[in-house]
């Protein structure tokens, strides 16, 4: 049934990108694999459930997703069904995408694709290979380049030392190279051929129409199987290991696309460090050094460092309500633990490496939680160890009103006045390397400031992931009153081009805890918290330029030029000035962001880099996208040396975690 969608699928997939809707689908997914892996050992049967089908909702972003579903279904079938298969169908059911993605790719990525091949092959050719085990020359190259491949990893399973990052990188660009091979002598017989020709599948399937006896698949599948024995680990769950431990991705799905992205991501850095010399990038010895010019002494004021935590970002890819058969739902309350543990000591690691190079004082976390939501034990048990090693304070926040989203509402508590003269708000998935105290200087030193974030690689918007603010009640009300006009906000975002909303926004009425009727809206789009910080600022303060440091106000700069352009349209009112942070305030650490930094695509980009090389350096390194985290990067060879640096304060924290609240998040230890 989901044949009409592979066209769409394959002219939009990238090659290197195997997420797989893990976005918000991450543990249907998972699910879906574990299920297949089942079935594929013949412990359980294939049977249609609920939570497939919305899997089948998504396949559009998952092509393989759609190419198990269908091998799942085909092996369900039995072997007359096998039988009936065709070229054209073969090709339609996505055999093809073997082409757009490197084998060792497909291996690492976990999906169980190379062993439904051989079931289904031997199904099909059962008649033709029985007794029939050898392989003729036609055939010989690529099932020896497969042996060999296999053979390889096996010798140097043993191999794991101190220097077994270099030893694994080495070993995996070696198993690539010997697969791509074997890709390229596949495809010589898929291409070409005359679609008309029904022999053309079995001489597929079985590599040789003298000899069809599918030893490609036994070969790939096995290898497959030494790859998953030494880089996996067994889980309870998508993200929980059987000893309680918590490993993000710890069943390898996304580890072979992060191995990509980790390539891309050196390069680039290596660019970039020579192009601009930028601190920290360049000397490693000068991270986490505090400036000498920084004296948080003579600091006139009270602040603070802040993070909001709620459980709408940590559970919204859970779902609750035990779909699926057996224990599906435990598993998704044991998914829905680990990724809240993750977090945890995600702040964990951001407040050290705050305590590191900033101040002694701790890291508000501002919680915010629905009525009837709840932290697991254990991340309270580890909160409240954060707060006795003086590294964090908590703060619970009233239950957030039911149209709001919790994190519109925790953001928005922070402008609420508490004491402190200016709050410095940081993501979860940020890392401070160098003295931030400065900022707090020059803001200071501005009368009429009232808020600062740094502008996005594209430089034609504010990214909120680090923002500067000076708390206010005027400026509370405002905002509270701005998210509660959103859904009048439709449309095309003039941010990002793209819609506001998700779908139409369309109150819908509910209930709420006095079975009064309330209003909620729509989901965001995918941008939709970043368009309205945009769009709030640039229609209610007045733009003054980037915040110096030496204090002499907001000055407007060259790579503002673009910002300008989209900003520029009337006011509602004046709250305030706002400026724009420099980038080394808010440095995109991940793949995309480096890639188009070394290679110019946003040329004010680059020059806004080259200007934080001189002024502040690299200060607080960011990670944004929901599959960019470095505490997803499970296994060593699959983080840059950016991810390095935040695996090292995390260690140093861990060193010194209380034994009530030891870190969770362990992967290859």
């Amino acid at each position: 049934m989901w044949l009409w969608l592979l066209p769409a699928c394959v002219v939009a997939y990238h090659a290197y990108d195997h997420s797989c809707g893990w976005t918000n689908k991450q543990v249907l997914w998972q699910r879906l694999r574990r299920r297949a892996d089942a079935v594929l050992a013949g412990e359980i049967p294939w049977t249609r459930e609920s939570w497939v089908e919305q899997i089948s909702e998504e396949l559009v972003n998952c092509p393989f997703g759609v190419h198990v579903l269908q091998l799942l279904n085909l092996n369900a079938a039995g072997t007359t069904a096998a039988k009936l298969l065709d070229f054209s169908g073969s090709k339609t059911m996505g055999f093809g995408l073997y082409n757009l993605v490197g084998l060792l790719d497909i291996a690492l990525t976990g999906w169980p694709s190379f062993g439904f091949l051989h079931k289904i092959c031997r199904s099909r050719l059962h008649d033709h290979c029985a007794g029939r085990l050898a392989t003729k020359p036609a055939a010989a190259a690529v099932v020896v380049a497969a042996q060999a491949a296999r053979r390889n990893l096996e010798k140097n399973m043993s191999s794991r030392t101190i220097d077994g990052l270099v030893n694994d990188l080495d070993l995996l660009n070696e198993l690539r190279m010997a697969l791509e091979g074997v890709r390229k002598m596949w495809f010589l017989r898929w291409e070409g051929n005359d679609m008309s020709d029904e022999s053309l599948v079995s001489r597929w399937l079985g590599l040789d129409s003298q000899q069809p006896c599918c030893q490609m698949w036994a070969e790939l599948a096995s290898l497959q199987g030494s790859l998953r024995r030494r880089f996996e680990m067994p889980c309870a769950s998508g993200h929980r290991r059987w000893d309680g431990a918590v490993c993000p991705a710890c069943r390898l799905p996304a580890q072979a696309f992060w191995l990509d992205e980790r390539e891309v991501a050196e390069a680039a850095v290596a660019e970039l460090a020579e192009l601009s010399k930028v601190r920290h990038l360049t000397h490693p010895a000068q991270r986490f050094q505090p400036h000498m010019s920084d004296n948080s002494q003579d600091f006139p004021g009270s602040f603070a460092i802040a993070t909001v935590l709620t459980s709408e970002d940590l559970f919204r890819s859970i779902r609750h309500d035990g779909q699926g058969s057996g224990h599906s739902g435990d598993e998704d309350v044991a998914d829905a633990n680990a990724i809240v543990l993750a977090y945890v000591d995600a702040l964990r690691t951001l407040a050290f490496s705050i305590q590191k190079t900033s101040s002694q004082k701790p890291l508000l976390v501002l919680l915010s939680l629905r009525t009837g939501e709840s932290l697991p034990k254990e991340a309270q048990d580890s909160l409240e160890a954060l707060e006795e090693q003086g590294l964090t304070k908590l703060l619970h926040l009233p239950v957030p009103p039911q149209h709001l989203w919790p994190r519109a509402w925790g953001k928005l508590q922070l402008w609420k006045p508490r004491g402190y003269d200016l709050i410095l708000y940081m993501d979860a998935d940020t890392l401070v390397l160098d003295n931030l105290e400065g900022l707090f200087h020059a803001a200071t030193a501005i009368p009429n400031f009232a808020v600062a974030a740094a502008l996005t690689r594209s430089m034609m918007g504010l990214n909120g992931g680090v923002m500067l603010l000076r708390p206010s009640l005027q400026i509370f009300t405002a905002l509270q009153q701005s998210l509660e006009e959103l859904p009048s906000w439709q449309g095309i975002s003039r941010w990002t081009g793209r819609p506001w909303w998700n779908a139409p926004p369309v109150p819908v009425q509910t209930l709420d805890a006095s079975n009064e009727t309330v209003p909620t809206v729509s989901d965001f789009g995918s941008y939709g918290d970043q368009d309205h910080l945009n769009e709030w600022l640039a229609t209610s303060f007045d733009f003054h330029g980037e915040l110096m440091l030496d204090g002499s106000d907001c000055r407007k700069q060259p790579w503002h030029v673009s910002y300008d352009a989209v900003r520029d349209g009337p006011k509602v009112a004046s709250l305030g000035g706002f400026c724009t942070l420099p980038v080394g305030f808010n440095f995109c650490a991940t793949a995309g962001c480096l890639r188009q930094l070394a290679s110019g695509e946003h040329a004010l980009a680059r020059e806004a880099l080259a200007s934080t090389a001189v002024t502040a350096g690299v200060r607080v390194l960011h990670w944004p996208g929901a599959l960019r985290k470095p505490w997803q990067r499970c296994y060593p060879a699959t983080r840059s040396r950016l991810d390095v640096l935040w695996w090292q304060v995390f260690n140093e924290a861990c060193a010194k975690a209380p034994a009530k609240a030891p870190c969770r998040v362990r992967c290859f230890d």
